[in-house]
């Protein structure tokens, strides 16, 4: 167990937490944005470039008399002026997103998770505990390759640092699973499949949670949940399908 779901550290604690959960999550979301301003920078300045070009194109079929072409330059702008339009407005939500401060991210964890602040506070109370456990679902350099931090398992609630950031009770898990993802990459001329495990989590107020995993992890963070919360539904361990996962909500 200590390989996958591993006691924290004092160390661990401070390189990680050391100003608190949400503040982490804030820290690491503004990460992510450095890259999302740069290439939506690039897409607003293209848009931009390509919009001033096609007016120039259109005024110069105006002074050419060529009339049949100012419709298709007209298209050529509007594609360009809404690529510019997309680009901008990524960044202003992006901006938005990263001046959240921490107490944003907390109403809005607790708001996605279905609880309260209080229970955020109580989450984050909890992370200092000495039984509190890091969730380790990959390794280290898979981990990086796809971008997934490490969760948390406190007492009483579990984070697997999922995009939506959610963050549950396991006294209010209904399901824990094993589950089979396809992702679709259509690139011509082939199609092509990738499978992926994951374990899937689902709160009695409809609320998932979801992590990148191997077999062995997966199936002994499952068993650790179950040993906590005998209720859970874990599909006697098999790996099921998205769908079937998608019929227990």
């Amino acid at each position: 167990m200590e390989k996958y779901i591993p006691v924290m550290s004092g160390d661990y604690r401070k390189k990680h937490y050391a100003k608190g959960v949400f503040h982490s999550i804030r820290e690491k979301t503004a990460k992510i944005s450095f890259g999302i301003y740069i290439f939506f920078g690039i897409v607003l300045l293209g848009g931009a470039y390509g919009a001033c070009w096609a007016n120039g194109r259109i005024e110069q079929y105006r002074l050419e008399g060529q009339d049949d072409m100012i419709g298709a330059g007209y298209v050529i702008l509007g594609v360009f002026a809404l690529l510019a339009v997309i680009g901008l407005a990524c960044i202003v939500i992006t901006v938005i997103r990263h001046a959240r401060g921490t107490n944003k991210w907390k109403e809005k964890c607790a708001k996605v998770s279905g609880y309260t602040v209080s229970d955020m506070d109580e989450f984050e109370r909890q992370t200092m505990d000495m039984e509190c456990r890091a969730v380790k679902l990959l390794g280290t350099a898979q981990a990086l390759a796809n971008g997934q931090s490490d969760g948390i398992l406190t007492r009483d609630y579990i984070y697997l640092a999922d995009a939506h950031h959610s963050i549950l009770k396991i006294a209010d898990l209904k399901a824990a699973c094993l589950v089979r993802q396809t992702l679709k990459v259509d690139s011509m001329p082939i199609n092509k499949e990738h499978n992926f495990l994951t374990v899937m989590l689902l709160s009695r107020n409809k609320v998932c949670a979801i992590a990148e995993c191997t077999d062995e992890s997966g199936r002994e963070l499952i068993s650790f949940l179950k040993e906590r919360n005998p209720r859970i539904y874990t599909a006697d361990g098999n790996v099921i399908s998205d769908e079937d996962f998608e019929r227990l909500v």
